[in-house]
């Protein structure tokens, strides 16, 4: 039985790659048969890395990985200042949270939420989920957040419900 090493930290330059890798895959996974197949192709493994440079120079952002044994397992991103409509000053923004399936369930996005809080300096957040997610919404219900109320439509060819949550 291998035991995980895993450890937080913020992204730098030799995990950029593994990063896009990660995030192109699990957009794949996640999206696949829900969005429309062109927008699911569009986030590839080159389009990603290139939204992870472009990241590190914006100072509203912060961008942590999750690694084992120094392989990228996992990602988040979070914002300083929420995007509308999200009107709350007083948080901030998980952006993103993607954890390869086969680290589900180990612990690994909460120790990114926590890591995540610590790094943005703000335990207050609000993120949005896609309706279709189901296993987000557990995820986050799990550990701590809850339902807005809020919705928005993300235009994506057919139209697609987002779920706002809290943690507060």
């Amino acid at each position: 039985m291998k035991f995980m090493t895993l450890r937080i930290a913020p992204i730098e330059p030799q995990w950029f790659e593994q990063k896009a890798q990660v995030q192109s895959h699990t957009w794949h996974e996640l999206n696949q048969d829900h969005i429309p197949q062109g927008i699911v192709d569009a986030i590839t493994p080159e389009f990603a890395l290139r939204l992870t440079r472009n990241a590190v120079h914006d100072r509203n952002q912060v961008t942590l990985v999750a690694l084992d044994d120094d392989q990228v397992i996992g990602f988040t991103e979070l914002l300083r200042a929420p995007r509308p409509p999200i009107n709350r000053p007083d948080a901030a923004e998980l952006a993103s949270l993607y954890v390869l399936a086969d680290h589900h369930r180990r612990g690994v996005g909460r120790m990114l939420v926590e890591a995540g809080k610590h790094a943005i300096g703000n335990d207050r957040l609000v993120l949005w989920v896609m309706a279709f997610n189901a296993n987000a919404q557990g995820f986050y219900r799990h550990i701590g957040f809850h339902e807005t109320g809020h919705t928005q439509t993300e235009d994506m060819g057919p139209e697609l419900e987002m779920i706002n949550y809290t943690d507060q």
